[in-house]
């Protein structure tokens, strides 16, 4: 018995010799260890102390410049690096887009100024019928004429009247757009280019349809100074412009306005109080004639001295779509004699498109060129 506690016994001081060498070789390692990081310590202060003794310069040593062309170096890098990372970008525009160059960051805030005059949005005062049908072509049917309600004396016959209706037709017209970009322009710009687009594109849409409303969109879709029936009464000068107003019909005199060229709006606007006719004045600062608004219109959308009176609730606009947005990066894009092959030269198209109808009843508007005095 004595034996095997013996034996057992030697078993363990074994094992806890083996311990403690285990338990001194994690303590020597660990002084080896913070031996090693306050080596490394020291060493970094040693570098610290070097750095803090050398002079910073972007000068070359040996050769200090002064201010000025110290200026003027750091001018010319940044012009280079201006060149080197842009200039690819301004030569990738499409052939003949040099303006678009501008619009490739050089300091530039992210807002573009809007520096074209943008017309009243004359089309959005037509009264709105929408398309609605499948076909390119429609007839609206308009009322000519209303019955006659006469007297009736006592017994006798009632006189029959009927109504008098009509039609007219409208042919949709496709209009549109399309705008290309490289995509080095897209990405490079300081401008949300794609955001951008529609809000450029939308009054060129307005201009559009101001001038079809004027002058017509050809041969079916006339406008106010090209559609048949429009009334032309005499103007002899400008102090006969009434009779515009007095020739049409009594429903639109009580409603309508005088739409007249800017120069003959100012030609209006610069008589004296004497020489003026007794139906121009002013009213809370706007012109009046005979108490209807008079507007202004660009020479270049009504014509040089003419004038027309009428209610643009009497044209008849008929949207299909309103403006749609397509975008390709893939499609071959013809520009005149240019062809853009837009995978292969990196280019995107965005195409803006619209089809609407718009007829103008002549017989509600009168027209006049007022001869110069």
């Amino acid at each position: 018995m004595e034996e095997q506690v013996k034996t057992a016994q030697n078993g363990l001081d074994a094992l806890n010799a083996k311990l403690d060498d285990v338990l001194s070789a994690v303590a020597k390692s660990d002084e080896n260890a913070k031996a090693a990081m306050q080596k490394v310590a020291e060493l970094e202060a040693q570098v610290a102390s070097q750095k803090n003794m050398q002079d910073i310069s972007f000068v070359p040593a040996g050769k200090k410049a002064d201010e000025k062309e110290l200026n003027s170096k750091i001018k010319s890098f940044l012009n280079d690096v201006k060149a080197a990372r842009f200039g690819a970008t301004k030569a990738a525009l499409q052939a003949g887009a040099t303006p678009g160059s501008y619009l490739v960051p050089e300091g530039f805030v992210p807002t573009l100024v809007d520096l074209l005059a943008k017309q009243p949005s004359f089309i959005s005062r037509t009264r709105i019928l929408p398309w609605g049908l499948d076909g390119n072509t429609r007839q609206i049917p308009n009322l000519a004429a209303r019955p006659n309600v006469s007297k009736v004396g006592e017994g006798a016959s009632k006189p029959v009247s009927n109504p008098v209706f009509g039609q007219f037709t409208q042919v949709l017209v496709k209009a549109a757009a399309i705008v290309v970009l490289t995509k080095e322009l897209a990405e490079d710009s300081a401008i949300d280019m794609a955001r951008l687009l529609p809000d450029i594109i939308a009054p060129a849409f307005v201009e559009y349809y101001n001038n079809w409303i004027f002058n017509g969109n050809g041969d079916e879709n006339p406008g106010i100074l090209t559609a048949s029936g429009v009334l032309n009464p005499t103007v002899a000068s400008v102090s006969s412009l009434l009779a515009l107003k007095m020739a049409v019909p009594d429903h639109v005199r009580a409603s309508g306005s005088f739409f007249i060229d800017t120069a003959l709006y100012g030609e209006l606007a610069s008589l004296s109080r004497s020489a003026a006719p007794a139906w121009l004045y002013y009213e809370e600062g706007e012109m009046r004639i005979d108490g209807s608004a008079v507007e202004p219109v660009e020479t270049a959308l009504i014509g040089a001295r003419n004038a027309v009176f009428g209610d643009l609730n009497n044209i008849i606009f008929s949207p299909r779509t309103d403006m749609t947005v397509r975008y390709s990066e893939t499609a071959e894009v013809v520009d005149g004699s240019t062809t853009h092959h837009l995978f292969q030269e990196n280019k995107e198209a965005y195409l803006f498109e619209s089809r609407a109808a718009l007829t103008v009843i002549g017989s509600v508007w009168a027209k006049a060129t007022v001869p110069a005095a």
